[in-house]
């Protein structure tokens, strides 16, 4: 009897009673079966997820993750249900894993008790004939299962791809700023190795009337010399592309340093200007001030002038006032004496 109850209770046997029990929820199941069967279906998810990390998340292996992920969500689902009627609970204790840990820790310990003697749940009604694989319900349940899984699974893996190109934009601004800085130590580091390069050419020379034992190992030091070189070319062309980017730094900064100087020509031009049309319009309102001047000038001479000849007019009307009168004594004393004629 042992050897049997031992025979039964193992990973397969439990997985195989899950399996085949994975839509039947009204039975119980023993508290060995029911975590001999999780630690087989954790053992599998966990082989495909290795299998998505191992494929750097192809789309083939998120989607055969997410299926056989279902089938394991399914199963434990409906295992835990008939583990709870075993130990004389109702399975809407389920409701409680929506509370992130408390929850998560009373289902735990619900699902870890023994089962009760006084069980008011009623034993396995299955019928042995009896398939799920049969039920199309059962398979459409299968499927919105994946692939809700699967787009779990890509909105995950979206959100790290954002991450690290976040992080790698911030390394990549940190190395710029220590290339400078390394481009000194390259340098000294070509240095070197061509100087080991010589030596270790002279050191073949010397060495190849040497056994086979000592070409061979020349033959290794002259394919590290070969790599010593590429390094160095390779640190040629990184020195070279950061003297070009020097430069093109160089003529930049030259360019602006042209436009900021010709900028100040511009404004010392502009500001020549304004004070050149400045003169210009104060040299006009002199000419404008000296015109005013002179007009008055003229109007005080005309005044005075007119002043003048006011006297002389009255002279000249006195002059002719005593001609007349003169004229008309003569013409009364020629009268007076034509009269004593």
């Amino acid at each position: 009897m042992n050897n049997e109850e031992m025979e039964n209770h193992n990973l397969i046997t439990a997985f195989k009673k899950m399996w085949s029990n994975m839509f039947y929820i009204e039975g119980k199941t023993e508290r060995v079966d029911f975590w001999l069967g999780y630690v087989t279906i954790a053992i599998i998810d966990l082989l495909f997820f290795t299998l998505v990390l191992g494929t750097n998340s192809s789309l083939w292996s998120v989607i055969l993750y997410s299926i056989v992920s279902a089938f394991g969500l399914i199963m434990t689902f409906t295992a835990a249900i008939r583990r709870l009627h075993d130990a004389n609970f109702s399975a809407h204790f389920l409701w409680l894993l929506l509370i992130p840990i408390f929850g998560i820790i009373i289902v735990f310990i619900l699902l870890v008790t023994p089962k009760s003697d006084e069980n008011r749940h009623a034993p396995s009604t299955k019928p042995a004939g009896m398939k799920w694989e049969s039920n199309i319900l059962n398979w459409l349940i299968i499927i919105v299962t994946a692939l809700a899984l699967f787009g779990i699974n890509e909105l995950i893996s979206n959100a790290a791809n954002s991450s690290n190109n976040k992080i790698d934009v911030s390394n990549t601004s940190d190395n710029e700023d220590s290339s400078s800085s390394d481009s000194s130590s390259s340098s000294q580091s070509s240095s070197s190795s061509s100087e080991s390069s010589s030596e270790s050419s002279s050191s073949e020379e010397s060495s190849s009337s040497s056994s086979d034992e000592d070409n061979d190992k020349h033959d290794d030091d002259d394919n590290d010399d070969q790599d010593q070189s590429d390094d160095n070319q390779d640190e040629d062309k990184d020195k070279n592309n950061d003297d070009q980017d020097q430069e093109d730094q160089n003529a930049a900064s030259e360019q602006s340093s042209s436009s900021e100087d010709n900028n100040k020509e511009n404004t010392d031009n502009h500001d020549d200007q304004d004070k050149s049309d400045n003169q210009s319009n104060d040299d006009n309102n002199k000419q404008d001030n000296n015109d005013q001047q002179k007009q008055e000038d003229n109007k005080q001479t005309d005044n005075q002038s007119n002043e003048q000849s006011k006297p002389n007019d009255d002279q000249n009307k006195q002059q002719s006032q005593n001609e007349s009168s003169n004229q008309q004594e003569n013409q009364n004393s020629n009268a007076s004496s034509s009269s004593s004629k």
